[in-house]
């Protein structure tokens, strides 16, 4: 046990402190979720309707069909926070509901007899938070989680029976009835409730000296908190939802990087790595120390191992379960004295990494990722009475903030709902060259078409009038999207605006194009192009895009067309 436990001396309060300040910068990561614009859309929903939405109204594709709502009771908190303190409060939301697992886990530290430790036990903790550390209803999950997990890790050490009463049974539904309106991630939450119990029944079996004989309270703990659980306004189908969830996980898998497999080659999940490393290490050498372990933390770190490896959006479960069961195994394997000088080095390395790879990131990450759609929307919005209602194709992570910014002018092709996950498959094969798109835009009836400027540059050869050609990097969209049948409409630093010929289209640009200016200084040079015609779409572009984030490239082509004919090569 830790000598003094409750005793910090001025040195140590120093060193508390700054581990408290470096944790919490572990988590301050901006707010960049594109989910969080679908959400406020159903927020805003039930606090115009007073009910919850039962089928989806954002979308053309899935437009009524129906929508089982799970995560309302959080939406419902972020519009309120949004509306009161709009991208300040929703950062401030974040920061709080993370920070909320900072005092759980002291006071797991406190049952090892490890308060002093905290001033790098809680760095720790935060590296293992920084998977979750944008904002999103799984934050919820992230607290809860921390909750249970300390209930549980509380009443193995002490050795009482947990639960052992009707109340406590009833508060246990009461906690997975919360939980379950907030985030599905409750699942996790019975995985572990059923863990502990299978796993101190095992302790009991293996080595019946160190367990003890549990009785039915945790067995009986896993139906309580599904009953708890079945307390949501779509009963036992939300079950159905975590059962589809884990059909679809392959193609989610592919095209979702969130639920890719975490990979050496991002730092991001150095941490999730180190924590996969150390704590089996620490459970091997405790066992081998003590002939015995408690199987709970093994089955759990098992489980959540698994998951992990296979889905990066899970390592935070796992990352949270391995530190504090390695910190519970460092303090059986060495004093509280030696933690306290290793916990120096080890945070000091938490240091060096938030320092070069977490903090810089932070500075360099300014715009939520589906706000890049804002000047495309602000465009579509102002001529919404020549486009509104037409079928727009959309990427995936924009689809919430346009149906945000838009709705009902215009319904989404898709956003990040569970039941846009069949599209993911057929819109990635689409991509695969220019007949498989049109075919595919053709069948779905795509009128207007918003895509990410994230497309190649393509060589495309030029004939000269004396003969000879040259060869210059045009953008792909000009194959995907041809003149003949797709107008481009706007443009900026992110995005680019087609509408499908046919119906009345607005002015379109035919020669101020983005990344296709290369090209249009070889035309005027050749006198295949006048300058007036450039000038009158230079004019065009700024009215059409005005306020809207830019690259800079038509200021760049603006100013080499005040020096023509003289920047002409000669």
């Amino acid at each position: 046990m830790d000598e003094n436990p409750d005793t910090f001396s001025l040195s140590g309060r120093l060193w508390l402190a700054a581990g408290v300040l470096a944790a919490l910068g572990a988590i301050a990561m901006p707010v960049l979720n594109p989910d969080l614009f679908w959400h406020l859309s159903a927020g805003k929903y039930m606090k115009e309707f007073l009910r919850l939405p039962s089928a989806d109204f954002l979308s053309w594709t899935e437009r009524g069909a129906p929508w089982a709502d799970f995560e309302w009771l959080a939406q419902v908190l972020y519009y309120a926070v949004y509306s009161l303190a709009g991208k300040a409060g929703f950062f401030a939301l974040k920061m709080v509901v993370l920070a909320a697992t900072f005092p759980v886990f002291y006071a797991i530290l406190s049952l090892n007899g490890l308060k002093r430790a905290a001033f790098f036990a809680l760095p720790v903790w935060a590296l293992a938070l920084m998977a979750n550390s944008d904002l999103r209803p799984e934050n919820f999950s992230v607290l809860f989680f921390s909750l249970l997990l300390w209930r549980l890790e509380a009443a193995r050490l002490s050795g009482k029976i947990w639960p052992a009463s009707p109340g406590a049974f009833l508060r246990l539904a009461a906690f997975f009835a919360l939980w379950a309106n907030l985030h599905a991630g409750f699942a996790y939450g019975l995985l572990l409730l059923a863990f502990y119990a299978a796993g101190g029944r095992a302790d009991r079996k293996l080595w019946p000296s160190v367990g003890r004989e549990p009785g039915w309270g945790p067995a009986l703990a896993v139906p309580a908190a599904v009953a708890g659980s079945l307390l949501n306004p779509w009963g036992f189908k939300l079950y159905s939802i975590l059962l589809q969830h884990a059909v679809q996980s392959g193609a989610m898998t592919r095209y979702l990087a969130e639920w890719a497999p975490p990979s050496f080659a991002n730092p991001w999940h150095w941490p999730f790595m180190a924590f996969l490393l150390v704590s089996f290490s620490l459970l091997l050498k405790r066992f081998l120390k003590e002939r015995s372990l408690p199987l709970a933390q093994l089955f759990t770190l098992g489980w959540l191992a698994f998951e992990a490896s296979r889905h990066t959006r899970h390592i935070v479960f796992f990352s949270l379960a391995a530190a504090v069961y390695s910190f519970d195994s460092a303090s059986r394997l060495w004093s509280p004295a030696a933690l306290r000088r290793g916990g120096r080095f080890i945070f000091g390395l938490a240091l060096v990494y938030l320092s070069l790879l977490v903090w810089p990131r932070y500075l360099a990450l300014k715009m939520n990722l589906g706000e890049e759609a804002a000047g495309a929307a602000a465009y579509l919005k102002a001529s919404s009475r020549e486009l509104g209602g037409r079928k727009l194709y959309n990427p995936w992570t924009w689809g919430g903030y346009l149906g945000w910014a838009l709705n009902p002018e215009y319904l989404v092709f898709t956003d990040g709902r569970y039941i846009f996950h069949k599209y993911l498959e057929p819109v990635s094969a689409a991509m695969a060259d220019q007949d498989t798109w049109e075919k595919f835009a053709v069948e779905r009836g795509f009128e207007l078409a918003l895509f990410r400027r994230d497309y190649q540059l393509l060589p495309f050869q030029r004939t000269g009038r004396k003969g000879g050609g040259a060869t210059v990097l045009r953008p792909s969209y000009l194959l995907f999207m041809p003149e003949e049948k797709w107008a481009l409409v706007y443009w900026d630093a992110f995005s680019v605006l087609f509408a499908r010929r046919g119906r009345p289209v607005p002015a379109e640009f035919k020669i101020v194009r983005p990344d296709d200016f290369e090209n249009v200084k070889l035309e005027l040079c050749s006198g295949a192009l006048a300058r007036k015609a450039a000038e009158a779409e230079l004019e065009l572009y700024r009215g059409a895009a005005a306020g809207a984030p830019s690259r800079k490239e038509a200021d760049r082509f603006r100013t080499w067309l005040e020096g023509f004919p003289a920047a002409c090569p000669r």
